[in-house]
């Protein structure tokens, strides 16, 4: 059994306990975007271990993504949860 083999057997166990975690927090939790979350990590430790088995181009590009897809989810999570935008001014007229 050759290293590309087993790099690509261990990603696809990844990748199918990410489907198990991602689906047990969104039933734990009811947030759809925590559950996306945990998915794409779990994405993204397949991916880099799917990537070190034969790294090409198109292999690290769709870690790239993946991970740059987290860190979006990630900081919408953050904002969401603790408010860290200010709330939207209100435009108001001055007095009629």
């Amino acid at each position: 059994m050759s290293l590309g083999e087993v790099t690509d057997a261990a990603s696809a166990v990844v990748a199918a306990m990410g489907i198990v975690g991602s689906a047990a927090a969104l039933a734990a939790t009811r947030r759809s975007l925590a559950a996306l979350a945990v998915l794409l990590d779990f994405l993204v430790a397949a991916g880099l271990l799917h990537l070190a088995a034969d790294p090409t181009y198109l292999r690290a590009l769709s870690a790239g993504i993946v991970l740059a897809v987290r860190h979006l989810i990630s900081w919408s999570l953050m904002t969401d949860s603790r408010g860290l935008l200010p709330p939207a001014p209100r435009w108001t007229r001055g007095p009629s």
